[in-house]
């Protein structure tokens, strides 16, 4: 019996968090890893402008007057160092998307898993599935690339015949631009689900190629479409809560000493770590799902008829005689 039995896909996602720590703590770690990096060329410049002046000391106690005009000064007067970072970042995000990718092809074959997960199991993984997922991830690229721009140019194009004569501030306008954002993010969470599953299907199939993948996910999701795109938004706003919380809690505590600056280094770290944890609950309600839905389309076992009596075995007169 897997883990999965007797409980639901989310707690399945909760009880990941624990089981994957060891992955949340890799992806935590690749994240800092890759976010220094990518800040490395504000250094000697955030080092002038901070480094023991006024709007340093400003920024650091989060003063409600003079904080954010610093920082907008810093980012105006040190525009070339601020580029950089930029095009830092870019390529740490690309870097940060690609790891994301390969971690995906070990926590597929790991997580969720009775009695637990080794190193090897794990890295064995990453390593089987690389292409794999690669192809998957090209896959969703063509797929959600062109469904969602049709929809948006098909939206823009009823959007200018509607209401080409609409008057400023009327509602309809409005209502259609929603409606084309909420389609849109419908649009993105089903071929993300398609994705993730077709990724998952190499969990009970490791030689499945990514085309096969992808019609494995959609007969899979055909009938749980309801419950799966229930469990993708259930993560996507728990996550963005849990994002926008930290961020804020960690902007508005000033740094008024050595301890709390050390405090606001430990929750910038816990802030890099929430999306890390969310993906792995993510993937633990995912797998959990997937596994309950494949032992679903399993055909059952043939039935097996109780084997038929045979004759009785025929006595010759040396072996009954009749005297």
């Amino acid at each position: 019996m897997r883990p999965a039995e007797g409980r639901g896909s989310l707690a399945a996602g909760f009880d990941a968090i624990r089981s994957g720590r060891a992955i949340v703590l890799l992806l935590t770690a690749a994240t800092i890893l890759l976010s220094l990096l990518a800040a490395a060329p504000l250094g000697p410049s955030l080092a002038e402008a901070f480094g023991g002046t006024l709007a340093g000391d400003h920024v650091l106690k989060n003063d409600p007057r003079f904080a954010a005009t610093d920082v907008l000064d810093f980012l105006r007067e040190k525009a070339p160092a601020v580029a950089g970072a930029a095009a830092a970042t870019r390529w740490a995000a690309l870097l940060i998307l690609l790891q994301q990718i390969l971690v995906a092809g070990g926590i597929v074959v790991a997580l969720d898993r009775p009695g637990g997960f080794s190193a090897a199991e794990f890295v064995g993984g990453v390593r089987r599935n690389a292409w794999h997922n690669l192809k998957c991830f090209f896959l969703f690229l063509l797929f959600a690339g062109a469904a969602i721009g049709l929809w948006l140019g098909l939206a823009r194009a009823v959007s200018r015949k509607a209401f080409e004569n609409a008057p400023p501030g009327t509602v309809a306008p409005l209502a259609w631009s929603v409606l084309t954002v909420v389609g849109a993010l419908c649009l993105y969470a089903v071929f993300s689900l398609l994705h993730d599953f077709a990724r998952a299907s190499r969990r009970s199939d490791p030689v499945v190629g990514a085309w096969r993948a992808y019609g494995r996910a959609r007969r899979l999701l055909s009938e749980r479409w309801l419950r799966a795109l229930g469990l993708f938004l259930f993560w996507l706003v728990f996550g963005g809560a849990a994002l926008l919380a930290g961020i804020g809690l960690e902007w508005s505590a000033p740094a008024v000493s050595g301890l709390a600056v050390g405090l606001h280094i430990l929750l910038a770290i816990a802030v890099l770590a929430i999306r890390p944890v969310v993906r792995v609950a993510a993937w633990g309600s995912y797998l959990s799902f997937y596994d309950r839905a494949q032992a679903a389309l399993a055909p059952a076992p043939p039935f097996a008829f109780p084997p038929e009596p045979g004759s009785p075995p025929v006595l010759t007169l040396e072996e009954h005689p009749l005297i």
